[in-house]
């Protein structure tokens, strides 16, 4: 078990957006202060953090309070030189720009009940709006465009978050020149620089979000787009439903991602689900479709110095295959001691889950017997997981019997079966 005492080393990760270091005016530069005065002149009830290399200033501008919150903004600056890197604004909701509040009416949240909204101004790039939704003890967090683009959805990373990982990378020139070239009239969403290389969030001059990774020498490597299934080539569909993998072989499609790359040209990435496991495919714009297999070090994505430290610890030796989003949480996947395993983490980049699949006959002998001894006594093992949480761990057993009644247990490996 891995428990609260690895999640607690996420805070150290990455220095410069980790929790507060002090308070007060005193660890405050100068060029910082004077900086601030001329941003936000006549700014009441200042209050200072030390957040890393960042000074906060939490503060009431203009007259305008929020209710039930400490401080109707936040700005960051780098403590060294001065420099502004963001300010957080909360806002009500009848403040956002018409096209956003369409976008969120019109999407899959509409009937969530909203708690929050911030604006999120930060240098260089786009402004960001933040709708914190709730439904039935769910918490997600939708980052929209000015025009209404759903740039990102994720799980509510709670109460303290403070927004200091959204906070962008300066791009070098030559990636720059590359997406002025490439993609001409783009705006720039997030930058993450990271050891491996550079991350670039963009949404397209015909408003289409997409993700480019450059690396470590900034050249480019890929371009990666989320498709809608109906946006699939229907030469791709095709060859999907020729498959062992379609639809009438019991696979569903969960994901679908166009990738341009400098090494491997242009295709098209399905993630399918089924009782049987999940699987993804790699199908050509010709129709020619393989297994998908994640090379060592995945597709270049940076997935952040506080997940890669946490990996380091927990799991060491472990190479990363690659990362993606997965109903709001950061998806990674990872091989570690020969076995291919999840790890997920909310918005904050807090670890969440770790999961990976295990043979029926890998699993322990007081697991069996607590199934026999269930309710569930007549149902066959379909298939199952180890799952390791900050709560404890346990197998998710999937069972399934002659009428095709199925149900999940959770078991610890002591044979305690759990509520769900």
């Amino acid at each position: 078990m891995l428990g609260a005492a690895a999640v607690g080393l996420l805070a150290v990760g990455c220095e410069k957006e980790s929790g507060s270091q002090g308070s007060g005016p005193d660890r405050v530069s100068p060029a910082v202060l004077a900086a601030f005065e001329a941003l936000y002149p006549g700014a009441e009830q200042v209050r200072w953090e030390v957040k890393g290399d960042y000074a906060v200033a939490n503060f009431y501008w203009s007259g305008v309070r929020a209710a039930g919150v400490a401080a109707n903004r936040a700005a960051w600056f780098e403590n060294g030189d001065g420099a502004w890197s963001m300010t957080e604004t909360d806002i009500r909701f009848d403040q956002l720009p018409e096209a956003v509040k369409r976008a969120f009416a019109e999407g899959e949240y509409a009937d969530w009940r909203v708690d929050e909204v911030d604006m999120l101004d930060r240098d260089g790039v786009e402004v960001v709006y933040v709708i914190e939704v709730e439904r039935d003890g769910r918490e997600m967090d939708l980052y929209y465009s000015a025009d209404g683009v759903l740039v990102k959805s994720v799980a509510d990373a709670g109460d303290d978050y403070d927004y200091g990982d959204f906070i962008p990378s300066r791009p070098s020139d030559g990636i720059g020149d590359f997406i002025a070239s490439r993609y001409p009239g783009a705006r720039v969403i997030d930058v993450d620089a990271e050891y491996e290389g550079t991350e670039v969030e963009l949404i397209d001059a015909d408003r289409v979000k997409r993700e480019l990774f450059f690396d470590r020498s900034d050249a480019w490597q890929y371009t990666k787009t989320e498709l809608r299934r109906s946006e699939l080539p229907q030469a791709v569909t095709a060859a999907w439903e020729a498959s062992d993998y379609s639809e009438a072989k019991g696979y569903r499609l969960d994901d679908a991602d166009l990738y341009e790359t400098a090494s491997e040209g242009t295709f098209y990435r399905l993630e399918l689900e089924s009782r049987r496991g999940d699987v993804k495919v790699k199908v050509t714009p010709e129709g020619e479709l393989s297994l998908y297999t994640p090379q060592e070090g995945g597709d270049g994505a940076a997935v952040g110095a506080d997940v890669e430290a946490f990996i380091r610890t927990n799991y060491p030796g472990a190479v990363v295959l690659e990362k993606d989003s997965d109903d709001g949480f950061l998806e990674v996947e990872i091989r570690h001691d020969g076995r291919e395993k999840e790890l997920l983490f909310n918005g904050a980049g807090e670890w969440v889950k770790t999961s990976w699949e295990v043979r029926v006959r890998e699993l322990p002998a007081a697991v069996t017997d607590a199934i026999r001894r269930s309710d569930y006594a007549a149902f066959g093992i379909d298939g199952a997981d180890f799952v390791e949480t900050p709560d404890g761990d346990w197998y998710e057993v999937e069972l399934e019997d002659d009428r095709d009644r199925e149900v999940t247990l959770r078991v610890t490996a002591e044979g305690a079966i759990l509520k769900r």
